[in-house]
C-alpha cells in the first residue's frame, strides 16, 4: 500500500469547502469535471482489465449524468432543455454499453460530449459575468453551426446503436 499523503486531511477540507461555497454554476462545472475524471479512470481500468474499477468509475459518471438530468426542468423548459436531456440520456446509455462491451471508444465519445457541454456552460457563465461577449464565445468554437450530435436530431429515438 502506498504511503498516506500527510496533506490528505487538508485536501479533503479544501474540497468540501470548495463545494459548499460554490455557486450553482460552479457546481455544474464541478460535476462535469467529476464525470470526466471518472471516465478517464474507467478507460485506464478497461486497458488494465480491472473489472471492479471499470464498473465503479463508469457508474460514478452515470450517476453524475443522472444528477445533471434531474436539474433540467422539462415541464417549463424550452426545446434546448429537452435536447440536453436526450443527450445526457444517450451518454448514460453509451456508458452502459461501454461497461458491457469494455469499449473505450464509447467512453471517448461521452468524454467528447461532456467536454463540449462543459465548454458551453463555462462560456455561458463567462458571458453572464461579463468576462466575454456572445460573439467572442462563438468565435472560439470552430464550425459552431455545423456541429450536431446524433442524439439531438429530432428523428433520433435514442434506442439505436
Amino acid at each position: 500500500m502506498p504511503p498516506k499523503n500527510p496533506y490528505e486531511k487538508y485536501i479533503k477540507q479544501y474540497q468540501t469547502s470548495n463545494i459548499t461555497t460554490a455557486t450553482p454554476e460552479k457546481l455544474m462545472i464541478l460535476l462535469f469535471d467529476g464525470a470526466l475524471q471518472f471516465l478517464q479512470k474507467a478507460k485506464t481500468a478497461i486497458l488494465e482489465n480491472n473489472i471492479k474499477e471499470r464498473s465503479a468509475n463508469i457508474d460514478g459518471a452515470r450517476k453524475i449524468l443522472r444528477e445533471l438530468m434531474r436539474t433540467i426542468d422539462l415541464e417549463n423548459g424550452n426545446d434546448v432543455s429537452k435536447q440536453l436531456f436526450r443527450l445526457y440520456n444517450k451518454m448514460a446509455m453509451n456508458l452502459i454499453k461501454a461497461n458491457i462491451q469494455r469499449n473505450v471508444d464509447k467512453i471517448d465519445e461521452v468524454i467528447q460530449d461532456i467536454t463540449n457541454i462543459r465548454w458551453g456552460f463555462q462560456k455561458a457563465i463567462d458571458i453572464k459575468n461579463g468576462l466575454i461577449t456572445v460573439e467572442e464565445a462563438m468565435n472560439e468554437l470552430p464550425q459552431a453551426n455545423e456541429i450536431q450530435h446524433p442524439a439531438l436530431r429530432k428523428d433520433n429515438d435514442n434506442n439505436a446503436g
